[in-house]
């Protein structure tokens, strides 16, 4: 980090070991060039805390981080994704244990502290804070250990229109019927409330972790460059297709498989579906395949409009929009209406899927009005 931006350049160290891999092919490829930018590299910022982790930190640090480089290092290597960060050449940073799934209850004692900003917590619950709440999102989670894995905890606030750890756990549910990849979910209950856990898909068993680059990572580079009308355009499905096209091994599954969650979310209303809710896993020397799907639930205050270009409609949500450039995803327009048929047969049934999660009625009902809003359009 200098005055005017961001440098980056791989250790001949790393450059010289026979399975470096490049942490983001397309911005930051495996060269001994010097990278600059004036913003944190993608790939940097999604492993850094964001809005919910950087409460939680200043929570529970005395210290508060002064820039971007310093929020690196306060993640203590608990963001997504393989990277560590050390402020030495060296030594890498101690790791710390997440808190224990048992440790839930005294967390959710701090949950109401920490989002208030309350700096002032009893020394265990910061501990488990501390340890546990470096993911990003705006959403209060915690990483926790449970049966040999690590899982986020994600929980309600007070002030959720409707049980959100409930409905997203019914997405998901939905979102496995439908054939896609859900990351790995259960629903639990803690001190009488629900709380959703989702297996962490970048960790393994004995501490093995994966390499995971974020969409936005991927195309963030581009945007310094762009005017504002191709900057608009490039926060696309069709422009994640075209670097799934550049970076995956099966850049064809991928694409495909893209075009079924982008349908997906359009079919449920999870319009929150912006360019980190998407992102690849490095699953060979040097080729990736898409991450497990996350993140998805209705929005049924934020309904009409997707956070990226879905067609030719732009963000419009509609079933016409999802049908309007099936090629850009290598497919074919009768191929696209099959793809979307399949997914609405399952999204239809949203109320089956939402009261076995224990949805409230008035829940169910306003989760499942949104999930069949396109009926007359698939009919």
């Amino acid at each position: 980090m200098h005055a005017s931006g961001f440098v980056f350049r791989y250790a001949n160290s790393w450059l010289a070991r026979p399975k470096a891999f490049a942490i983001d092919p397309l911005s930051l490829p495996l060269t001994p060039n010097q990278y600059s930018s004036t913003r944190m590299f993608g790939v940097l910022d999604d492993a850094t805390p964001d809005n919910w982790g950087r409460r939680a930190l200043l929570a529970t640090h005395k210290q508060h981080p002064q820039n971007e480089v310093e929020w690196l290092l306060a993640s203590r290597g608990a963001g997504v994704g393989c990277l560590l960060f050390s402020a030495s050449r060296n030594l890498l940073p101690t790791l710390h244990q997440p808190p224990r799934f048992e440790d839930l209850e005294k967390i959710m004692v701090g949950l109401d502290q920490v989002e208030k900003g309350n700096v002032d917590l009893p020394a265990e619950i910061a501990r488990l804070f501390e340890f546990g709440s470096s993911m990003g999102g705006a959403r209060p989670k915690v990483t926790v250990t449970h049966e040999g894995k690590e899982w986020i905890a994600k929980f309600g606030r007070s002030d959720d229109v409707f049980d959100q750890p409930r409905a997203e756990f019914a997405s998901l549910q939905m979102a496995d019927a439908a054939g896609l990849p859900a990351a790995g979910h259960k629903l639990v209950e803690v001190a009488g409330k629900p709380v959703l856990m989702v297996e962490r898909f970048d960790r393994h068993e004995g501490a093995g972790r994966e390499h995971y680059v974020s969409c936005n990572s991927l195309i963030s580079t581009e945007k310094p460059r762009m005017r504002v009308d191709a900057v608009e355009s490039a926060v696309s499905y069709s422009r994640i297709a075209d670097v799934l096209k550049k970076v995956c091994d099966d850049a064809t599954f991928d694409m495909r498989e893209l075009y079924k969650r982008m349908a997906f979310n359009v079919l449920i209303g999870n319009s929150d579906d912006h360019l980190k809710q998407t992102g690849v896993l490095l699953t060979s020397a040097s080729g990736y395949s898409l991450a497990p799907v996350f993140d998805v639930l209705p929005h049924p205050t934020q309904l009409g409009l997707q956070a990226l270009i879905i067609g030719n409609e732009g963000r419009v949500s509609s079933v016409s929009n999802l049908l309007s450039t099936p090629e850009r995803f290598g497919l074919g327009a009768d191929e696209a209406r099959s793809i979307v048929t399949d997914m609405y047969a399952v999204v239809r049934e949203a109320s089956g899927f939402f009261e076995a999660a224990g949805c409230s009625g008035a829940d169910v009902r306003m989760l499942s009005n949104v999930c069949t809003r396109f009926a007359a359009d698939l009919v």
